[in-house]
């Protein structure tokens, strides 16, 4: 009897565990996106942006994470050792709107239709009036993160000029698609992402040849999508709340995409182009109760106050006008846009003194090693260097909702770093290493401009900003690879 009960107790020991086993291996594998080494940053000058700078300062970094900060701190035994003498050290930069990482879009414009020969224009034009968002090539449920395509050296230039996080967003139409909060440190793109889908993205383009295309027609649009959206979802509670006798809704993607943000779960991001658009915009959000963001408004310097009234925030683009190549006759240009491309600069300045919560943007900057050159140009144009750093740094991180992971050198925060040759705002400054998750990224220099190129200082040849490089100019290159200035773990 003793015997049977013994073998009984250990067939049930058996069962439970190899269900137990069975029920582990079902468990989904967490991987981490940090790397798990630990660094030792020190000698150099700490600038923490949200406390005291640190002279002759040290980090301890470790699993992709600050894990210490300050003047005197014990090393670990087991860490790398990165001599930061004469360095200045950063949190990593924000550039708050952009595309970075996005696989190129078709050259054809999607759902965009064009009367061919022998077909009534206005027939194609009325039924694009009554067509769905998704056939007039409208797609708010399309989200970045489908078309993101990354690799090794996709952000290379990015990292070169201490850029290590980003908002990157679809930017074509008007319903433009979803956006994410990316870290550029992985050649994987599920590994890169901090916050997705963060927003939606409209626009005011239009679509060419298409409905709508027109400003009024945008606007329009946008706001009737608004309405059915809102018409969708009392559809829906209805049937949910009791479907006996009722005829099932029909399921519209578009309209299902836009319930958060109709529900205030999700912020629109309206990038603009003149005052005009941000007013519309902004009519538009409180109309429907939108939350939402600013986008681009290098003009906004005419209208803080007005922002300001309305708590608005703006991701501002440093994408300044630029004169454009080839103009013969200088005397050409009107004088509102010669006061355009004077008073863009003047933006940052404007919106601080206004109070108007901003942070800064590349915009349509076709080289990220320009995005700093105009950080320092809104400085020139009045902007203080404790501000500017902060539109950078911990400002993005706090209208994104990520403050307590990112924009500043703190104990817990996700080790995103530049370590520069010094001021990051002066012109003759060099990005020398870049932590992205705790990754170390070494930023080699470029080879030099080719032969006919003349070479400028600081960040890139003599161009004026925004100046799309040559072809055959090479740009700078970061790698995970050690090199001159990391010692070995300690003995």
């Amino acid at each position: 009897m003793r015997q049977n009960k013994f073998y009984l107790s250990l067939l049930c020991a058996l069962v439970t565990v190899v269900a137990a086993l069975a029920f582990t291996s079902l468990r989904p594998v967490l991987v981490s996106a940090f790397d798990g080494d630990a660094y030792v940053i020190k000698g150099g000058t700490v600038v923490t942006v949200t406390g005291a700078t640190i002279k002759n300062g040290t980090v301890v970094v470790r699993n992709g994470l600050i894990t210490a900060v300050g003047a005197d701190i014990p090393v670990p035994a087991d860490a790398r050792i990165i001599d930061a003498t004469g360095m200045t050290i950063y949190p990593g930069m924000f550039d708050s709107y952009t595309g970075y990482g996005i696989r190129p879009a078709q050259t054809q414009g999607q759902g965009q239709q064009t009367a061919p020969p022998g077909i009534d224009p206005v027939a194609i034009f009325m039924a694009q009036m009554t067509a769905a968002p998704s056939s007039a090539g409208l797609l708010p449920e399309v989200t970045v993160v489908d078309q993101l395509q990354v690799s090794e050296t996709t952000f290379d230039q990015q990292r070169a000029a201490g850029i290590t996080t980003a908002l990157t967003a679809p930017r074509s139409g008007v319903f433009q698609g979803q956006s994410a909060l990316i870290n550029l440190g992985s050649q994987s793109a599920e590994k890169l992402i901090l916050k997705a889908p963060f927003s939606l993205n409209v626009g005011f383009s239009g679509a060419r040849g298409g409905y709508p295309n027109s400003l009024m027609g945008v606007f329009s649009f946008l706001r009737q999508s608004m309405i059915d959206a809102q018409y969708y979802r009392e559809q829906w509670a209805r049937y949910n709340s009791n479907p006996r006798g009722m005829q099932r809704p029909e399921v519209n993607k578009s309209l299902a995409a836009l319930q958060p943000v109709i529900n205030g779960e999700m912020p629109v991001i309206f990038n603009v182009g003149s005052v005009r658009e941000i007013k519309r915009a902004i009519a538009l959000a409180e109309e429907f109760k939108l939350k939402y963001l600013i986008a681009g408004a290098t003009d906004s310097y005419e209208i803080a106050d007005y922002l300001k009234s309305k708590n608005a925030t703006v991701l501002l683009s440093l994408s300044f006008p630029q004169k454009p190549l080839g103009l013969e006759d200088p005397e050409s240009e009107s004088l509102r846009v010669l006061r355009e491309r004077a008073d863009a600069p003047k933006a940052a300045a404007a919106l601080s003194k206004a109070g108007v919560r901003f942070a800064f943007s590349s915009g349509t900057l076709t080289r990220p090693a320009d995005y700093l050159v105009n950080a320092a140009r809104s400085i020139e144009n009045g902007l203080s260097k404790d501000e500017a750093l902060k539109a950078l740094t911990i400002y993005p991180a706090q209208i994104f909702g990520l403050g307590e992971q990112l924009g500043s050198i703190e104990k817990g925060k996700i080790a995103n770093l530049v370590l520069a040759s010094g001021d990051i705002f002066d012109k003759n400054t060099k990005v020398r290493h870049v932590f992205i998750d705790g990754k170390l990224f070494e930023i080699k220099a470029p080879t030099g401009p080719p032969a006919g190129i003349p070479g400028g200082g600081g960040r890139g040849p003599g161009r004026g900003p925004g100046a799309t490089p040559p072809q055959s100019e090479a740009p700078a290159e970061s790698s995970s690879e050690g090199s001159a200035g990391i010692a070995l773990p300690r003995e």
